[in-house]
């Protein structure tokens, strides 16, 4: 039989010797190419993590901006109709106050005739008489609450003048509008005019017709004179009453 003889030593390859590297050594160098990956992944999982906390922070703050929103909406809503409300009584007030404005200029403007009637007995000279008052309409250049017209019986002249005068210093008249329309020499009645002696003479009148605007002033305006006279007492307590309330100044 035949035996076989291998030499393993003469089919060896050499290798240098600082080619064969400790096995402890080789693991110490992989763990060491390993730790710049492990940071990077430790750094991307902390980056991941903070990112998913800011979203889930931003997620909660835009719960509460929803909410708040919501009850925002919701309070701007209620607002919205109280303040429609408000404007309702706002408006109703105004009503209130114009119809209220409105009654009182009325009233305001209401002729104190009575006053007017008495002012002028007490500035008829004795002389002189009236036998007519009549209210005339407003004009186009006259005053807005219209005029007077009176007619009447006077001893002279002088007399229809004297009237003439003692009205345009009446307080319910335009001065300057006062004038004497017409004044006549009438026909001879018996009897004589007051001061003249008596005699068998018929008295000889002048009738006359004398014309004014009345003042388009309020009766507010005219409290004074309202208060002198007893007879209109009432329509200035009146005045003064609706002063009071603020309805009219």
């Amino acid at each position: 039989m035949y035996g076989i003889d291998i030499n393993f030593l003469n089919d060896r390859v050499d290798r240098p010797v600082d080619a064969i590297v400790p096995a402890g050594q080789v693991a110490t160098k992989s763990s060491a190419r390993k730790v710049p990956m492990l940071i990077g992944l430790a750094v991307a999982l902390c980056a991941l993590g903070g990112v998913g906390s800011y979203w889930m922070v931003l997620e909660k703050q835009k719960d509460g901006l929803v909410a708040q929103s919501s009850a925002l909406d919701s309070q701007l809503a209620e607002l919205q109709q109280k303040i429609a409300q408000i404007d309702t009584v706002r408006q109703q007030t105004i009503a209130v106050n114009e119809e209220i404005q409105a009654l009182a200029s009325v009233f305001e403007r209401i002729r104190p005739w009575s006053a007017i009637v008495r002012d002028m007995q007490g500035r008829i000279p004795a002389r002189a008489q009236i036998e007519t008052l009549v209210q005339t309409i407003p004009t186009e250049e006259g005053s807005v609450a219209g005029g007077i017209e009176l007619g009447g019986n006077a001893c002279s002249f002088n007399d229809v003048n004297d009237f003439l005068l003692t009205l345009q210093n009446s307080p319910f008249l335009v001065s300057d509008s006062i004038e004497i329309a017409t004044a006549n020499l009438g026909s001879e009645v018996p009897g004589r005019c007051p001061g003249e002696a008596e005699t068998e003479e018929s008295a000889e009148l002048v009738s006359y017709t004398i014309t004014g605007d009345i003042k388009s002033i309020p009766a507010t305006a005219l409290l004074d004179e309202l208060n002198r006279q007893q007879e209109s007492t009432g329509l200035a307590a009146r005045i003064r009453a609706l002063q009071a309330t603020g309805a009219i100044e």
